[in-house]
């Protein structure tokens, strides 16, 4: 979706849609100067340029974190915390270095692929939001990318803002990159209510260990989700799919520790499948979905009986 915002540098607002993480139905940090500048908050476009106020990156994230919850609270969200994670600033300074405008990367990674690899171990739903002009101040450019996402997001069926609103969100990890000509901003919210003691996979097999961190969540199932293993170029990500919104990637299948019936995929029975009050402890292999499938990316998700995802959790499987 093309917002036009008219101010002092005739800016191009771009913000990319998103797709949630539905139930039932390291990364080399790019290397190089930023030159971190602000504006005064307030929704009105500013005249100050970027040289006139110097601001650290850290007040930067400040100012952002601050504006999602200031919407969150007017909604009647809880407020998130900053993540530790880092997926969101990789992912920015990456689009940045590289001149491209993608949930996708070069390597062809999706959000939650790029969250793994950053260390993530919640689920994410990642917004996109981009600024082009001249001289562009980076405060101001956070506010109205903000206000764009909550109040212009129609195009997108207002998937921006319902990311920014989802109440059972309690992280954000947030990416701010820019130069004199492009601003990016991402915000990659975060499900975390795990206290993990393992979560890993070695010789097709999987284990997730953990416990919750509220006591209203009890295990379902783990859905499997495919993607191929791609490259891209910065001029496949200009175009469709690479270019809108993003999926889950193709359900291959589930398991349980206990019978499903599913319309499609394969079930899988766990190995191990077990909750004691908060603490779980589920294992499983992934032999018959790595010769069903082939080479590529799997994606693990643990649902809650509630339908929440807790985890994506995505490995490669090479063979």
């Amino acid at each position: 979706m093309k917002i036009k915002q008219r101010g002092k540098t005739e800016a191009l607002a771009i913000v990319a849609a998103l797709i949630v993480c539905v139930a039932f139905a390291s990364f080399v940090v790019v290397s190089y100067q930023l030159d971190w500048a602000g504006a005064d908050s307030g929704r009105q476009t500013s005249d100050t340029t970027a040289e006139s106020v110097q601001f650290s990156k850290e007040e930067l994230v400040a100012y952002a974190l601050s504006l999602i919850n200031s919407d969150r609270q007017a909604s009647n969200a809880p407020n998130v915390t900053l993540s530790p994670v880092a997926s969101a600033q990789k992912h920015a300074e990456d689009m940045l270095k590289n001149s491209f405008f993608s949930h996708w990367n070069i390597e062809g990674y999706k959000p939650y692929v790029r969250y793994t690899l950053a260390g993530g171990r919640g689920a994410v739903n990642e917004n996109i939001a981009a600024q082009f002009g001249s001289s562009l101040d980076p405060k101001a450019a956070i506010r109205d990318l903000e206000w764009s996402m909550m109040h212009d997001d129609a195009e997108s069926d207002w998937g921006h803002r319902n990311n920014i609103l989802d109440a059972f969100h309690n992280r954000v990890s947030i990416g701010i990159a820019y130069d004199n000509d492009s601003f990016y901003l991402v915000q990659d919210f975060e499900d975390a209510y795990v206290e993990w003691t393992t979560l890993s996979s070695s010789n097709s097999a999987a284990i997730l260990a953990g416990k919750f961190t509220s006591s209203d969540l009890t295990i379902r199932q783990v859905d499997i989700y495919f993607d191929d293993w791609l490259n891209l170029t910065t001029n496949y990500l200009e175009d469709a799919p690479y270019n809108g919104s993003y999926n889950s990637g193709k359900f291959v299948g589930s398991v349980a520790g206990f019978e499903l019936v599913l319309t499609e995929g394969i079930f899988s029975p766990a190995r191990d499948w077990s909750q004691s009050g908060q603490s779980f402890q589920i294992s499983f292999g992934l032999d018959t979905f790595f010769s069903r499938f082939g080479k590529g990316i799997y994606t693990l998700r643990l649902f809650s009986e509630s339908g929440e995802c807790l985890t994506d959790f995505s490995i490669f499987n090479s063979d």
